[in-house]
């Protein structure tokens, strides 16, 4: 009898121990389908998986199934869930979706919501028969049976033994066998490892302007400079228009004898450009750009003198004092010397003192690589104290030729080399443009540790799609490049305004605490004042009914250098704001914000009676979200992708949160660096600039918190909602 009941304790034993290890192979091929793994893990297997959510813009998406697994001819049903964790309501939320070729739906493949209030949250349901598609991927799992099942039947089997155990009625044996021992130890680990693994289904105040202290003026391509012995900051402008002012906010017009003395100075460069010019002298003396000469103890101006057919130049001008008497001193460099379209006197320049008699000029007949416009001077000094110019406009690009100290003039002892797209030997180092790519206004700053080339791309008129771009580099004459590392140097012809390339200083834009919108603002200067704070300074169009207001004035904006050493500038014009040293407080800078994203193939346009390309003046902001759901239908992967639109009232908005999180149109996190210095990853993408509190520009002129930063070669700003309450105590 013992023989006997030790025959069945040992086959008892034996099935539960095969019962085990069965149960164990069967599980572990669980989470070649049931983990959820990066797709590079499941690569192999070629099978992505998708859990069906997504957090963005102030939304969190989850998407669920009735079950976990389907078979052949099974109804399945998803539920999308949608919270609205912004602040502000959402309006016409629609879910589309793309459902495999083995679904049949029950409607249409898209629902609508009207709204989801601000912390609600709605569900859409989707509902289809499904069927087995051959061509699917196979998914070589039981994953049709859940972790808790297995779980449970492993348990099963681990009280089954141990019952066994404590009974020990196997023909009166004393000690329990060693076989059942074993059994008991493996359904235990078993039982140990499926308890630990987590199983989921694959997927204003004092030193502050008011409004009636801004004396404005029309200065067209305003170049500044300042008289360190006056304290005065002057522009200069083309078509002799020059400006000055104590504070940078109350402007006046000033009068040298530039503006009444021209034919005599400009004489020589005028027999030049004259000789070819269809207009007159008055309209052709532009963007005078103004320094002061430490070794010839003068003030410096240089001027471009524009003519016809590329036949232009730049002279030097001097005086002793910043408001004249100006004196002509000689012409720095000429182009369109060889020209195709007219007949020019080369033996007027300076071309063969540069390049030698007879020298080979057929280059110069391309205005695409060869031939520029010598317009648009800047003159800056270098850290090591030598004197240089940028020049140039459209055509073969911009330029850059050493001067003398000694004269102003060009530098005769330096030479370059001629090879296409680097140098020429007459015009000096390419620094940017060519191939009839725009871009014109070249400004040198030397702020930090970088040299930054200021650009002004495409027509100036209104809706020109006129814009300022920034390049840096760590020497002056180059190479430029932007944020992503991409050159100022255009290899081919292209339309720079709706290209990427360069940091869009900012656009035309629309948001809270303006009044008038600007658009096709440009041709700027730039400079670091005594006290370390950088300014922009630029011309700007306004909007009109038609597009077609050509009326402009000057504009100020601070500007500040971020953690990464670009350069970011305040949203509102400078009125005497200061950045604070030891940065605000949580609750200043929490809050919501108008958000507005400088797009740079975005530019002003009028079309019929609608306004576009104005940062920030949606009536309605439209945003999308995309994410996939897989399921598994007779053990084949099925994706159902959806997209989900909604819409708001206004301009794009952020909210910023105690916690460090940013929610909104753009989702993400943002932290205080250091002093004002703050950086936020926004859907992905890491931004770093300032917080800073600006009077708006409004005539109440109230106090809001700003930011603006720089990320992924684009510019973002954001300006608070509403009104701030308090005294800015880091004004002057």
């Amino acid at each position: 009898m013992k023989e006997k009941t030790l025959k069945v304790q040992s086959a008892v034993m034996a099935v539960l121990l095969l019962l085990a290890l069965t149960l164990t192979v069967v599980f572990s091929a669980v989470p070649a389908f049931a983990e959820e793994k990066p797709a590079e893990d499941s690569s192999e297997a070629g099978i992505e998986h998708y859990d069906g959510s997504v957090e963005s813009s102030g939304l969190s998406v989850t998407t669920t199934t009735d079950k976990e697994s389907y078979k052949d001819g099974e109804t399945a049903t998803l539920t999308v869930s949608v919270t609205n964790t912004n602040d502000y309501e959402l309006k016409d939320v629609t879910l589309e979706y793309k459902v495999p070729k083995n679904f049949s739906l029950s409607g249409e493949n898209s629902q609508t919501i009207d709204s989801i209030p601000a912390g609600e949250t709605k569900e859409f349901q989707v509902s289809a028969v499904v069927t087995e598609d051959p061509e699917a991927l196979l998914v070589e799992s039981v994953s049709h049976f859940s972790a808790e099942a297995l779980l449970a039947a492993v348990i099963a089997l681990a009280v089954l033994a141990l019952v066994l155990f404590a009974v020990g009625k196997f023909g009166g044996n004393k000690k329990p066998p060693k076989a059942m021992i074993s059994v008991f130890l493996v359904l235990m680990l078993l039982t140990a490892s499926l308890s630990n693994v987590s199983v989921t289904q694959a997927w204003t105040d004092d030193g502050l302007a008011e409004d009636a202290d801004f004396g404005r003026v029309t200065v067209h391509d305003p170049s500044i400079v300042k008289d360190p012995e006056s304290g005065y900051y002057y522009i200069f402008g083309s078509h002799r228009a020059f400006a000055k002012s104590k504070d940078l906010v109350r402007w006046q017009m000033i009068s040298t004898n530039v503006q009444t003395d021209y034919d005599n100075l400009f004489k020589e460069p005028w027999e030049w450009a004259g000789a070819v010019s269809r207009s007159s002298l008055s309209g052709n003396m532009w963007a005078p750009d103004v320094i002061w000469n430490d070794t010839m103890q003068k003030w410096c101006m240089y001027m471009s003198i524009n003519g016809d057919h590329w036949c232009s130049s730049i002279c030097l001008l001097t005086a002793d004092n910043i408001e004249g008497p100006y004196e002509y001193q000689g012409i720095v460099v000429y182009s369109g010397m060889n020209n195709k379209d007219v007949e020019t006197d080369v033996s007027k320049t300076d071309v063969y003192k540069v390049l030698g008699e007879g020298a080979d000029l057929t280059r110069y007949r391309s205005t695409s690589d060869s031939c520029i416009n010598a317009i648009d001077p800047c003159v800056r000094y270098d850290e090591n104290g030598d004197l240089y110019m940028s020049y140039g406009s459209w055509s073969a690009g911009i330029y850059m030729l050493k001067l003398d100290k000694e004269t102003g003039l060009r530098d005769y002892s330096t030479t370059y080399e001629t090879e296409r797209d680097v140098s020429d030997a007459y015009f000096g180092v390419k620094l940017a443009g060519g191939y009839y790519c725009s871009g014109e206004a070249s400004y040198i700053l030397k702020a930090g540790d970088y040299y930054y080339m200021f650009l002004s791309y495409a027509n100036l008129e209104a809706m020109g799609g006129y814009q300022m771009r920034i390049y840096r580099s760590e020497n002056i004459t180059g190479p430029y490049v932007d944020q992503n590392g991409v050159s100022a140097i255009r290899p081919k012809y292209e339309e720079m305004k709706k290209a990427n390339y360069g940091v869009k200083i900012f656009g035309s834009y629309a948001m809270s605490g303006i009044e008038t919108v600007q658009v096709a603002q440009g041709h700027n200067s730039a400079f670091v004042d005594e006290d370390g704070r950088i300014y922009l300074v630029y011309h700007t169009r306004f909007q009109s009914p038609t597009g077609t207001n050509e009326g402009h004035q000057v504009r100020v904006h601070q500007m500040f250098i971020n953690e990464d050493g670009w350069l970011v500038a305040a949203p509102y014009e400078y009125s005497g704001e200061k950045l604070s040293e030891e940065g605000y407080t949580t609750e200043e800078v929490c809050g919501t914000y108008d958000f507005i994203y400088h797009e740079p193939t975005m530019y002003y346009q009028v079309v019929g009676e609608v306004q576009l390309g104005i940062a920030g003046s949606e009536e309605n902001t439209k945003k999308s979200l995309e994410f996939k759901k897989d399921t598994v239908v007779a053990h084949r992967q099925a994706i159902v992708e959806f997209t989900l639109n909604y819409t708001h009232e206004g301009s794009a908005r952020v909210s910023l949160h105690e916690d460090g999180t940013v929610t909104g149109d753009y989702s993400g996190t943002w932290k205080v660096t250091n002093g004002s210095n703050v950086e936020m990853v926004l859907n992905d993408v890491t931004y770093k600039g300032v917080f800073l509190k600006q009077e708006d520009e409004t005539d109440a002129r109230n106090l809001r918190m700003t930011f603006t930063l720089l990320g992924g070669n684009i510019t973002v700003w954001g300006v608070q909602s509403g009104e701030m309450s308090g005294a800015d105590e880091t004004a002057e």
